[in-house]
């Protein structure tokens, strides 16, 4: 199982990759939450895709289908996109609390 620190460690080192590439901090909590938003869409979108893919893995296993494997392949895949998604939304709340810090 992975560890909060494994998962904190995660979030810091993305936080450090995109204040490398768009800065340490928001200039508002308006481009925060726009930021955040558009990263929780996306980990949504990718949650979404895991659903479809694994209601369509339990369709195959429950008809004995061969391309059942092809499925969890895809399932597999999702979930490890919806994982990095969910990491950037948590690196952008860490970033927009970091700018709050220094608002105040």
């Amino acid at each position: 199982m992975i560890s909060t620190e494994q998962i904190n460690q995660l979030v810091e080192d993305e936080y450090k990759r995109a204040s490398e590439k768009f800065g340490k901090k928001f200039n508002s909590s308006h481009e925060a939450y726009a930021v955040i938003l558009e990263e929780f869409e996306e980990a949504s979108h990718e949650s979404d895709m895991f659903e479809k893919g694994i209601g369509q893995y339990w369709n195959n296993v429950k008809s004995n289908d061969s391309i059942q494997k092809v499925w969890l392949v895809v399932t597999q895949d999702c979930a490890k996109k919806a994982i990095a998604e969910w990491i950037q939304v948590a690196a952008m709340c860490h970033k927009a609390s970091l700018t709050l810090q220094g608002n105040e």
